[in-house]
């Protein structure tokens, strides 16, 4: 019996399916501007303490002054007003707000709290798009990330800003992580490796623009206003995208899933299998309703029972012997890149290094690291260039431990090569998980991967101010110990390259004893298709491109 992969590699590709790709090449682009941007927002910066009774200041410091009193006595008083060093920043929030002091933990917040925000996002983001649909999920974050951003920047105080940062965060997974999941499940098979790096190509771009406008808008809230707008161009996107017909034949909305496929193949101009042909594909693919589910149906959900609910969801990527292992794994090595990866790209002001060409440089640097995953996933696999890749991280930023930081080419190149090395390993590492967990339970454990990882986003803005205060170098070689760290866990994952992708956790464990059992049967072009339809004998050849 074809697989549901088979019919989507009989639709290839077309209008239908270049409309999520394309459409996700654009999201990507807009929201680097937003969790990248903090960089620019809330930076350290040099001032003076300049109260009013500056003129009786004695023994000044930046955040504490003595006065000599009416009776003679000394007095010491805590800075209130200050002057700051706008020789690389002309209006930031750092300044307008006055972020220093006893507020310095404030700069550090704004980052953190984006990615709290995250956390919080992922785990409502695999848990309703898994029940409630991949689209309505991805329309939600976009519409709160595109008016939010575009407010942002009219804002009067500073917890309105964290407050507007916090729910900006919390559809960030729901627009990306959803999105990317539609892109994956509409995209022909062959063309899946190709497509789930190319899609985040523009975020490379969108770094690289982000430092030319921190350079040319010196002030914040025309940078904010500037870089927010164009996410309304996506909106009228939503409106032609149609929910994943995967989704909806894994929860059984087979008239739903039959209406989009028909739509699909109009839009790509291919002819369909038989209704009958096509539902039994459908039955084939859709996982069976578990006991959780069907209670949930029969009884109404109070609080309790909705935590309770939430829990048994979870409590799936842990219950068999497989999918634990994958699921650990792929949690602590989605907190180490994580964190890796932003504390390189928002920590620039405390390396020592122009923040806007550090900016633009790092978005140079992701182009080929996006790049050269496509091949090297296609010639090594998942697994081994993912190793590769931790380990020239590791590498690079643990020699600069031992690299004299006068010699500042030879500290940037060697941070370069770092977060090189460690993009191509983040890209890898989304584009293996999505191929490791089984459709039933992709988005939940992608989200919660991304819940995990979110986790050391939160800490890195307070770990990069803390041991950036120790020295420059202290920070970047506690990066390149988590690279070296993460290499040794991906050795535990196994390879998905040229492994159809499986629809349940069952199948999941099946799996190893099926691949003992049975042989690859491999197809010469003439017997690929019968009556205009992909006829598959066995497993998928191996040959006839990936089928993840």
């Amino acid at each position: 019996m074809p697989k549901f992969d088979d019919l989507l590699t009989h639709l290839g590709t077309g209008r239908w399916n270049l409309l999520y790709a394309i459409a996700m090449g654009y999201w990507a682009l807009q929201v680097p501007y937003h969790s990248m941007g903090a960089a620019f927002l809330t930076p350290h910066q040099d001032f003076t303490c300049v109260n009013s009774d500056v003129e009786i200041l004695q023994n000044r410091s930046q955040c504490i002054y003595n006065i000599t009193t009416s009776d003679g006595e000394n007095e010491e008083r805590l800075c209130t007003e200050w002057a700051f060093d706008n020789s690389t920043y002309a209006s930031t929030i750092t300044s307008e707000f006055g972020l220093v002091c006893e507020f310095s933990f404030l700069r550090a917040t704004f980052k953190s709290v984006y990615f709290l925000g995250a956390f919080v996002g992922s785990i409502l983001n695999g848990w309703i798009s898994d029940k409630y649909g991949r689209k309505k999920m991805h329309t939600a974050g976009v519409l709160a990330f595109v008016v939010l951003g575009n407010s942002l920047c009219w804002m009067p105080n500073i917890s309105a800003i964290l407050v507007a940062r916090f729910l900006m965060g919390v559809g960030h997974p729901s627009s990306t992580e959803t999105g990317y999941s539609l892109v994956m499940e509409t995209c022909e098979p062959r063309l899946r490796s190709v497509i789930g790096i190319l899609v985040f190509l523009p975020w490379c771009f969108s770094l690289i623009t982000l430092g030319g406008y921190g350079y040319l808008l010196r002030d914040w809230r025309w940078l904010m206003f500037t870089v927010s707008l164009p996410g309304v161009l996506y909106l009228p996107m939503l409106w032609l995208m149609d929910e994943s017909p995967r989704w909806l034949i894994v929860r059984g909305r087979h008239a739903e899933a039959l209406r989009v496929l028909r739509r699909a193949s109009r839009w790509n101009k291919v002819e369909l299998p038989s209704e009958e042909q096509l539902y039994a594909i459908m039955k084939e693919t859709q996982a069976e309703e578990t006991d959780s589910q069907r209670r949930e149906a029969e009884h109404p959900r109070g609080l309790k029972t909705t935590l309770k609910n939430v829990a048994n969801v979870i409590a799936v990527l842990f219950r068999t012997r497989k999918i634990r292992t994958i699921t650990l794994c792929l949690y602590a090595n989605f907190f180490l890149v994580d964190s890796v990866y932003y504390g390189l790209s928002l920590g620039g002001d405390r390396f020592g290094v122009d923040p806007y060409a550090y900016m633009a440089l790092g978005g140079v640097m992701e182009t080929p690291a996006n790049s050269i995953t496509i091949p090297l996933v296609e010639k090594l696999g998942r697994r081994a260039s993912n190793i590769m890749c931790f380990v020239v991280s590791g590498v690079a930023l643990l020699a600069l431990g031992v690299t004299p930081s006068s010699i500042s080419w030879l500290v940037t190149a060697m941070i370069m090569i770092g977060k090189l090395a460690i993009t191509a390993a983040y890209m890898m590492l989304y584009f293996h998980a999505n191929e490791l967990f089984p459709t039933e339970v992709r988005q939940r454990g992608m989200s919660t991967c991304a819940m995990v990882a979110k986790v050391g986003s939160v800490a890195v803005p307070f770990l990069v101010e803390i041991l950036g205060s120790i020295g420059s170098w202290v920070p970047l070689v506690t990066f390149g110990g988590a690279s070296l760290v993460a290499a040794g866990i991906m050795t535990r994952l196994p390879e998905t390259r040229g492994v159809p992708m499986k629809d349940t956790v069952a199948e999941l464990e099946d799996s190893a004893a099926h691949r003992a059992r049975s042989s690859v049967t491999f197809l010469s072009p003439s017997e690929e298709k019968k009556d205009g339809f992909l006829a598959v004998h066995g497993r998928p050849s191996q040959s006839s491109g990936h089928h993840l």
